[in-house]
């Protein structure tokens, strides 16, 4: 069962196990999927409190596996196989970023603490013993709770539930060449350079795939192995398993909230009541409740669990902006590696216009040139077949965009190298350019987030 991460604010234990209560329920059965349950009745079969409860379902809902339905109706499903593969592939890619950020954060007794997690798994593989599904999960997890970027960490530790309790049948880590994994994630410990947290990520992404093959048995498989395994997946989540807000499409009310929020209608650091906000937009509190959890996604506003609805607006700050951006290179990276290969010929000459004007903008230095970039992103989104991560960067996008009042500008002018890797890919198809050229823009952004939070302390009284 998951733990509670140092990440999870207003956490406390008692959701914690309330969480691990419905969960249980929900896998063994004791709580039958695809129908309709009442939430009271519910709170009171499993003795917990209804309040505690509904923070609990909150988070199941962000695995995919609860469903509100209507007023105090709820719903319990599972992914299916083909979320449960885009969604491990999600997990996986998100892993570069989080280790990435977690390298300079960690300390000597984090390194012993890597080193015994790695031999764990490793004796685990050796063995073929039963702790290898939890050895390998651990390996994961040590880097996940020592990130300090928290959107990273949030959205890991998510993405690593669903993949181990998502399913309606559990899918044991059976892989035992980890050995790569095992070493270069030492390497990057030692080293402490971006580029060994990337080659400890694409060993790690070979791990996966190797992990799709023997699982095939658990997940009845597909032919051809774990490229057309998740092919197939890709295909079958546009219209099956993609979460909502994977889906969504902002409206007028959404608008209007946001507006709220951006003008200072709503005063930043203040709590207001969801009635309230309702009563103002002359809505239903429960039309409102989604837009509200969107808000929170953005990082502009923040519930607690034993409060759903107090809405806290927060002030973001320069961390804020930090973690945001750190999120948006690591799944634009994952978006070229996905969707490249896939491009027609007008998905391709849409993505090489998109490079020609960034080229032309960085070379006379126009101040488009920001949002251009940010343009790119969301083109590359666009055209990524798996939805979790495209849903994803849709949302990192809009946190990276609304965090300031006025964005701060792009100013790495000097990305030749980039833009040729690019137009290489998109020739070609080839997903390893395309890597490495988002990893070189991946450089270009650390440069930006040191140029910008040094601006910031030079300018703070």
């Amino acid at each position: 069962m998951p733990t509670d991460g140092p990440h999870d604010d207003g956490w406390t234990p008692a959701f914690g196990d309330a969480y691990r209560t419905v969960l249980g329920a929900i896998r063994d059965g004791s709580l039958a999927r695809d129908v309709d349950h009442d939430e009271l009745a519910v709170s009171g079969r499993l003795d917990l409190d209804p309040t505690v409860m509904h923070g609990a379902l909150e988070r199941l809902a962000d695995l995919g596996i609860v469903e509100f339905v209507a007023d105090s109706a709820v719903r319990f499903g599972a992914l299916s196989e083909s979320a449960w593969i885009d969604n491990g592939w999600l997990l996986i890619g998100l892993m570069e970023g989080v280790m990435r950020s977690a390298l300079p954060a960690l300390t000597e007794a984090d390194a012993a603490d890597q080193a015994a997690v790695g031999e764990a798994l490793r004796r685990a593989a050796s063995l073929r013993t039963p702790e290898l599904d939890g050895a390998f999960w651990a390996s994961l997890r040590f880097w996940i709770d020592r990130t300090p970027n928290r959107v990273l960490a949030r959205l890991s530790a998510r993405a690593l539930e669903r993949v181990r309790f998502g399913t309606v049948r559990t899918v044991p880590f059976r892989a035992t060449d980890v050995d790569a994994w095992v070493a270069s994630a030492q390497q990057a410990v030692r080293y402490r350079e971006p580029a060994s947290a990337e080659r400890a990520a694409h060993a790690l992404a070979r791990l996966w795939e190797a992990q799709l093959v023997a699982a095939a048995t658990d997940l009845s498989g597909w032919p051809g192995g774990p490229l057309a395994a998740a092919e197939a997946a890709s295909a079958a989540s546009a219209g099956d398993g993609a979460p909502d807000w994977a889906t969504w499409t902002p409206d007028d009310l959404w608008w209007d909230l946001l507006a709220m929020v951006r003008d200072g209608t709503l005063e930043r650091d203040r709590t207001y009541r969801a009635p309230e906000i309702a009563a103002r937009l002359r809505q239903p509190v429960r039309t409102l409740m989604p837009l509200f959890r969107r808000l929170e996604l953005m990082g502009l506003v923040t519930t607690r669990p034993d409060d759903p609805e107090g809405i806290r607006l927060t002030r973001p700050g320069v961390q804020h902006w930090v973690d945001s951006l750190q999120l948006c290179s690591t799944l634009a990276e994952m978006c070229a590696r996905w969707c490249i290969p896939t491009l027609d010929a007008d998905a391709r000459a849409e993505v090489r216009g998109v490079v020609a004007v960034l080229r032309r903008q960085a070379r006379i230095r126009d101040y488009g040139y920001t949002v251009t970039m940010v343009e790119l992103s969301r083109v590359l989104s666009t055209y990524t077949p798996n939805r979790w991560i495209a849903g994803n960067l849709r949302v990192a996008l809009s946190r990276l965009a609304f965090v300031f009042d006025e964005a701060p500008p792009f100013r790495q002018w000097d990305v030749d190298d980039v833009f040729a890797l690019l137009d290489q890919a998109i020739a070609t198809g080839d997903a390893v350019s395309a890597t490495e050229a988002m990893h070189a823009l991946g450089i270009r952004y650390d440069m930006h987030i040191v140029e910008v939070t040094g601006r910031m302390d030079t300018s703070a009284p």
